[in-house]
């Protein structure tokens, strides 16, 4: 009795786990694909770093402009404390005119 012939070609190469190198790359890009859709999802979004150096910015223009009405304040208290003590100023307490 003769045995039956098989498929098998002996110069054939054997294949990674029994696929096709193309099933592989289908498996390559889709874990490619979802690298990058979870780096997405956990950076920071552009419009939240917006938001934020909006805020940040807004911040320092309030406090340096409250820095300069408090030295404008402090200059104005310098003037008149120099007027008063050298003189120039005099203060009294009259009836108001009518």
């Amino acid at each position: 009795m003769e045995t039956p012939p098989t498929h098998d070609e002996p110069d054939q190469k054997r294949h990674i786990f029994g696929m096709h190198l193309g099933d592989l790359g289908v498996i390559l890009i889709a874990a490619l694909c979802t690298l990058v859709l979870l780096l997405i999802l956990f950076q920071e979004s552009p419009f939240q770093k917006l938001e934020i150096a909006q805020v940040r910015q807004a911040k320092e223009a309030k406090q340096a402009e409250i820095l300069k009405k408090k030295q404008a304040e402090k200059a104005r208290q310098d003037a008149i404390d120099k007027a008063v003590a050298s003189g120039e100023v005099t203060m009294s307490i009259a009836p108001p005119k009518h």
